[in-house]
């Protein structure tokens, strides 16, 4: 095992008992049924303070010193680490190697996204500096051709660069053309999403890991009663309202009884329906604008209509963005109408990739999948 958590007081202290020998605990007088009596407070571990502990330590990684990692490019890279990390430290999370996988490729998604946008913005601003060129001198000026032509080279390379140039519409006064918005709307999504599940599902492995089952199955109903406390309170990004925090659901319990056992490929099951079904289904596919573009999105890249803007769905199980045919890539659907916001046909696609993994691992690929996830798990930068 590699090392994965950092250690805290906590993982040796007995749980419901003293953390702090009685003669070391704070002593005082109280008023008690009209009668003064000396009072020892001993402070006791319990599931809350576990549950508190936990989920700062995901928290951290997110949000380190306590402000969120604004780069959602750059919060991605901090949870696709700490999911191969998982893995590396303990390989019965085989969950957590393929979401250091899912989650690399969101990060694949956001960088597709976010480069849409800035070719956008970069060849606006180009036909903008020709167009102002022209109007301030007119054409065929002497004296300012080489500048016209010098702007005007400027916009073809910007417009090369852009894919969705002739199709773009900005509206009066707007800021981001419509496609831009979209492309920002589907990025913030895609993060939030990501960082979500993240805090939700990190924290579960750490008490597991550190604590065993028997205590995550006696504490698992006391974590959403971390929610709400003003002097230490919880990163949720989706809010309460959309996704109640900690909520106990069944795949939890039996995802790790499964890990327990020793039948890894059963727990990727139940933690994947968890992931989807219980995390990301109200998070994100319930958005009715991102189901939109979602399904826009598939039907541009199985028609390649409009060509070159759409990004396949797929899950490359390589530290690179690009798909690789040696049996690592798995698509969605070639369907041009398949909706990735559909629950069940999204879960045949995650156990698919699930049962290829599991597969994977069993072969000579094993040695191939592990440098992947070591190379995630280094790739926190740049």
């Amino acid at each position: 095992m590699s090392q994965c958590f950092n250690e805290l007081a906590s993982d040796s202290q007995r749980l419901n008992h003293s953390i702090t020998p009685i003669d070391d605990c704070a002593c005082g007088e109280e008023l008690l049924y009209g009668e003064r009596v000396r009072v020892t407070e001993v402070p006791v571990l319990t599931c809350q303070c576990l549950w508190r502990r936990y989920q700062r330590a995901a928290e951290k990684i997110v949000a380190p010193n306590g402000v969120l990692i604004a780069d959602p490019v750059a919060r991605n890279r901090a949870i696709n680490a700490a999911y191969a990390r998982l893995w590396l430290h303990e390989p019965r999370f085989q969950w957590a190697g393929l979401a250091a996988f899912a989650s690399k490729q969101v990060g694949c998604g956001l960088l597709h996204a976010a480069q849409s946008i800035e070719s956008i913005r970069e060849e606006h601003e180009a036909r903008q500096r020709l167009r102002d060129s022209r109007s301030e001198a007119g054409l065929l000026t002497p004296g300012k051709m080489p500048q016209q032509a010098a702007a005007l080279g400027e916009y073809q390379q910007a417009r090369a660069r852009n894919p969705l140039a002739a199709v773009d519409v900005r509206g009066p006064g707007e800021e981001q053309s419509i496609v831009q918005q979209q492309f920002q709307h589907v990025f913030e999504m895609m993060a939030m999403g990501n960082t979500t599940l993240f805090l939700d599902v990190y924290p579960l492995h750490q008490f597991y890991a550190v604590r065993g089952l028997a205590e995550l199955k006696k504490c698992l109903h006391d974590r959403e009663k971390i929610q709400g406390n003003a002097k230490w309170p919880v990163l949720w990004p989706v809010g309460q309202a959309t996704l109640k925090f900690g909520y106990v659901r069944p795949e939890i319990e039996m995802a790790f009884e499964a890990i327990d056992a020793g039948s890894v490929a059963e727990s990727v099951e139940h933690l994947a329906w968890h992931e989807q079904r219980n995390i990301l289904q109200p998070t994100i596919y319930e958005n009715s604008h991102l189901v939109a573009l979602l399904r826009g999105n598939h039907f541009s890249y199985v028609t390649n209509f409009p060509s070159g803007v759409a990004q396949a769905i797929e899950l490359t199980l390589t530290s690179q963005c690009q798909r690789v045919d040696d049996g690592r890539t798995i698509g969605f659907d070639s369907n041009p109408l398949a909706d990735l916001s559909d629950i069940d046909q999204r879960m045949k696609f995650v156990l698919r990739a699930a049962n290829r993994f599991d597969l994977l691992l069993k072969d000579s690929n094993k040695a191939l999948l592990a440098q992947s996830i070591r190379e995630i798990a280094l790739r926190v930068e740049g």
